[in-house]
């Protein structure tokens, strides 16, 4: 079950949901917006190809105040600011923003559920798929998370 911006206060409160730094502004009816950390990284690839038998190496890189620009096509891999604590009766579904979906940005290629337990910040699949550059900057609204409650009796029947 999605749960709404009291429930998200309140279990907050209770310490079942960790956000740090939280922003209360950035709360709303039932998701929690998260912005952009400074750090971000990009794949470190010397060959012709990827074999996705192989993994690879990451280039971790500061984003400078003026911003990063993302070009069409474009893939690295971004992070949220904000460090989140779910207990075990939590997840968090990610999304892009709406309005930089529609600019062409995508920051959840394959991963938009966090598991219960999670104390991390997120890590964000970011691409550009628009026909222009997208200009990225640190602290911008990058995504929203969606809290749901996990149904005890049915975790237990997982696996």
């Amino acid at each position: 079950m999605v749960i709404s911006e009291d429930k998200i206060r309140r279990a907050i409160e209770e310490k079942e949901i960790s956000i740090q730094p939280f922003n209360g502004s950035l709360l709303k009816d039932v998701s929690y917006t998260f912005t952009l950390s400074n750090k971000f990284c990009l794949p470190k690839v010397t060959t012709e190809f990827i074999d996705a038998r192989d993994s690879i190496e990451f280039e971790e890189k500061v984003m400078p105040d003026e911003g990063y620009l993302l070009r069409p096509g474009e893939f690295i891999v971004c992070y949220t600011k904000e460090k989140v604590t779910l207990n075990n009766k939590f997840v968090c579904l990610i999304s892009t923003r709406a309005s930089l979906a529609q600019m062409g940005l995508n920051v959840t290629q394959g991963s938009f559920l966090t598991g219960s337990d999670t104390d991390n910040i997120f890590a964000l699949e970011t691409s550009n798929n628009g026909n222009l550059p997208i200009k990225l900057f640190p602290g911008m609204k990058i995504a929203k998370g969606v809290f749901l409650r996990v149904d005890s009796d049915s975790s237990s029947n997982i696996g």
